[in-house]
């Protein structure tokens, strides 16, 4: 079996590669990217005969329709920006090969359009799995998972964050990914699911308080990061869902600095004009800050998330609750949120591979958890990478 990974070269990318050349059943896997020098430190750093490099602009997709045929592959991942991600799955579809992604759901055509690219796959016979990450990804895969053991879904509440081990000034908060994408999860408006139908409310917004065991009190604000669950709440699959919000996790006192940021207009984007040059002052304040947040190389990230579905089974009202605290691995140096992000994009992918995902079109994160007996091995091989979830039930009579 041959794998594709796009973006290879990021740290998504390079955990999916690291993962998957352990699997025995896989005999090549291609990282593939612009940058050759950034492509070769992969390679270098992961130190497989399985591991090849090939140099592509991802955003051409004639080029990446003759890369997928040429290459044979058996699937495609994509760990490329959100704004060129409509390219690897039009030439996915196009070449005829399963395809998995990362950041489709930020990709404002892909949700305008996604019957379309749903009925493309089908018509090709190609399974693909869409957004599938740590978040949206595994907490949705969780989602359709607590609903599947429901009679009635009510609610589903999603409380996710990559943080420091430890807070910092000036923000309590360090960066694993672009500090320009989390200015644009703060800012805007974002999507949650209010009395069954997609309602927007600000960013930021909704701010309440979360005790995790071994971490202390964390804080929580709305941000746009449902993901498939915006096209799946309708779905049979879980079963009516009334209420769902996805809310990031921070340090206390994180979203007061972010507020004042804001309200002092430093996340604007429109250009001001000072002693006859025009800035933006959210570019100004990246360019000042980037540096000051940026993970230093001993400093240990956390990925942490609550996955709460709530509904009834029989005359109870019942809950379910996933919780996953998860930390750099010191050893290879992977960080936190790319093992929780890549390894899941790369287990889902091996299931592909094993025929385990026969589902052809758009196969949401959502389906792939309410299938019992599926779920229950991507379990397995998410403790085998020493990352666990905790599930917790509890259940009380309704009165009659």
């Amino acid at each position: 079996m041959r794998v594709l990974i796009l973006g290879g070269s990021g740290i998504q990318g390079s955990a999916v590669a690291e993962d998957m050349v352990k699997n025995e059943n896989v005999i090549d896997v291609v990282i593939a990217g612009r940058r050759k020098k950034a492509l070769e430190l992969v390679a270098s750093w992961i130190k497989s005969e399985k591991l090849k490099i090939e140099c592509v602009d991802v955003s051409d997709k004639e080029s990446l329709i003759k890369l997928i045929k040429e290459g044979g592959f058996d699937v495609v991942i994509s760990s490329v920006p959100w704004r060129v991600a409509i390219t690897p799955l039009e030439a996915s579809i196009e070449a005829g090969v399963n395809f998995l992604d990362f950041g489709l759901y930020q990709n404002l055509e892909f949700d305008k359009n996604i019957s379309k690219f749903d009925e493309n796959a089908r018509n090709a016979g190609v399974s693909v799995v869409p957004s599938c990450g740590v978040a949206p990804g595994l907490t949705n895969m969780l989602a359709g998972y607590g609903a599947s053991k429901l009679d009635k879904v009510d609610k589903i509440h999603i409380f996710v964050g990559g943080i420091p081990e430890k807070p910092q000034p000036p923000l309590y908060y360090k960066t694993v990914w672009s500090l320009e994408g989390v200015w644009t999860e703060y800012t805007g408006k974002c999507r949650i699911i209010r009395d069954g139908k997609i309602t927007e409310v600000e960013a930021i917004s909704g701010l309440e308080s979360l005790e995790f065991p071994g971490v202390g009190k964390l804080e929580a604000a709305y941000t746009d990061g449902l993901g498939t669950l915006l096209h799946a709440y309708k779905d049979p699959i879980l079963k009516g869902v009334e209420e769902a919000y996805e809310k990031t996790l921070r340090y206390p006192g994180h979203y007061e600095k972010i507020k004042t940021l804001k309200e002092c207009g430093l996340l604007d984007t429109e250009p001001i004009e000072i002693n006859g040059a025009e800035i933006s002052p959210r570019k100004f304040l990246t360019t000042l800050l980037d540096p000051k947040l940026k993970l230093e190389k001993d400093e240990r990230d956390m990925t942490i998330f609550r996955v709460e579905v709530i509904g009834r089974k029989g005359d109870n009202e019942t809950r379910y609750r996933f919780d996953l605290i998860d930390y750099r691995d010191e050893k290879t140096g992977i960080l936190s949120m790319a093992r929780t992000t890549g390894y899941t994009g790369s287990i889902v992918a091996q299931k592909m591979l094993e025929g385990k995902i026969k589902e052809k079109g758009i196969v949401f994160p959502e389906k792939i958890g309410a299938n019992e007996e599926l779920f229950k091995e991507i379990l397995k091989e998410y403790s085998k990478r020493n990352i666990r979830i905790k599930e917790e039930f509890q259940q009380r009579q309704l009165m009659v």
